[in-house]
């Protein structure tokens, strides 16, 4: 079941008299929520899902943080000392690091992260298929996984979060890597999670945010600099030009807006949800 998260007043220093990766963040996130976190290279978009994962503890002892992040009935003050996996599952940006190199097929990676949790592949057997069909990496299901290209390896290493089932699923930059056809099929995938899990995934860009998120933040020097709905959004576009691509979308949103024929007329509105 889907899990709301709420941050107050959250900041974090990777090391002590360190500039500040997240300085007073504030926002809630009800439960089954598609939120996307924007912003340019080095804003906090990681940081953030890192924090909301529970792995900053682990990997940076050192770090410095404030404020309050609660997840579900659990609240941390100001962040969890362990790994929040099954609970919330992490997709890494480095997508590689989350194959175990242990097993021989893309199947028995999969069903290495069941045994951990002392589940029984076996009985979860079609989970397991229905999920690489989902993925669209059926195909890959006898292959060694480390000798995958990259979309191919971030769509495993995907795979091997989401058998756990779990309740909050954040994402880094989750089609970097994808062609045209895998992030179809991550658009569907993401579309099909909503209510049954939050969804919390990062973005330089804003085509996919736009098709497939309710909620959007855009972050820089660890801020938030805009926190709202998508036609919210899609006002605010003139005054985010600095930190996100978003000149193509501007003129497009004018041009339908002009032109009753407009080929892109179609797409941009229902994305943009204009009427």
């Amino acid at each position: 079941m889907a899990l709301p998260i709420t941050l107050e007043r959250v900041s974090y220093r990777y090391a002590p008299n360190t500039t500040p990766a997240l300085s007073d963040i504030n926002m809630v996130l009800q439960s089954g929520t598609c939120c996307v976190i924007l912003g340019p290279t080095g804003s906090g978009k990681s940081t953030l899902l890192h924090l909301l994962a529970g792995v900053l503890a682990k990997h940076y002892p050192e770090s410095v943080g404030e404020g309050v992040l609660t997840i579900g009935e659990h609240r941390y003050t100001p962040f969890p000392e362990g790994i929040l996996f099954p609970t919330v599952a992490l997709a890494l940006q480095d997508h590689y690091v989350q194959i175990s190199g242990i097993r021989d097929t893309t199947r028995k990676e999969i069903e290495l992260t069941l045994e951990t949790l002392g589940r029984d592949p076996l009985r979860e057997r079609a989970s397991i298929d229905r999920l690489l069909q989902q993925l669209g990496i059926a195909h890959l299901a006898e292959r060694k996984p480390t000798a995958l290209s990259g979309g191919e390896t971030q769509r495993v290493a995907l795979a091997t979060i989401l058998i756990a089932n779990p309740e909050i699923v954040l994402l880094d930059e989750p089609a970097t890597a994808l062609d045209y056809g895998a992030q179809s099929r991550l658009k569907l995938l993401l579309q099909s999670l909503r209510g049954t899990s939050s969804v919390v995934f990062t973005d330089t860009r804003i085509d996919l945010p736009l098709d497939v998120a309710d909620r959007f933040i855009v972050l820089h020097a660890g801020r938030i600099q805009f926190d709202g709905n998508r036609r919210g959004f899609l006002e605010q576009l003139p005054d985010l030009g600095d930190l996100l691509p978003v000149q193509d979308w501007q003129e497009a949103i004018h041009e339908v807006k002009g032109r009753q024929d407009s080929p892109l007329r179609q797409r941009i509105l229902r994305a943009a949800g204009l009427p």
